[in-house]
């Protein structure tokens, strides 16, 4: 598992809008399907701030699997409090105010 995370965290880290979004979506159905180690090795190995980037930066898909991502992240109460300290809720409330109907059932979640 550990090797799957590190590829999607490159994924997340690479330059294309779609693979990025395809890697959210893919660390969020991890942890859906897992622990709460299983956040805690996500969160170990990078993948928040990428997150918070590509749902500050990226395509409007990006932004919604990182919303879904997160929100699955959140669920993990030690990984919530590291996730609020990443400056996660700014771009949440902007999604929330300006993204799709999904990226916005997202977003609301993940708060």
């Amino acid at each position: 598992m550990a090797a799957n995370i590190q590829s999607l965290i490159a994924r997340l880290r690479g330059p294309d809008g779609a693979d990025q979004a395809s890697a959210a979506t893919a660390l969020a159905e991890q942890v859906e399907i897992a622990d709460d180690a299983t956040s805690a090795l996500i969160v170990a190995a990078g993948a928040l701030p990428l997150l918070v980037a590509l749902l500050r930066t990226g395509t409007e898909d990006g932004k919604t699997c990182a919303a879904d991502a997160i929100g699955w992240l959140a669920n993990d109460e030690p990984t919530r409090t590291l996730i609020m300290e990443a400056g996660v809720l700014p771009p949440l409330i902007a999604l929330l105010r300006a993204g799709t109907e999904e990226g916005k059932t997202n977003a609301a979640e993940a708060i």
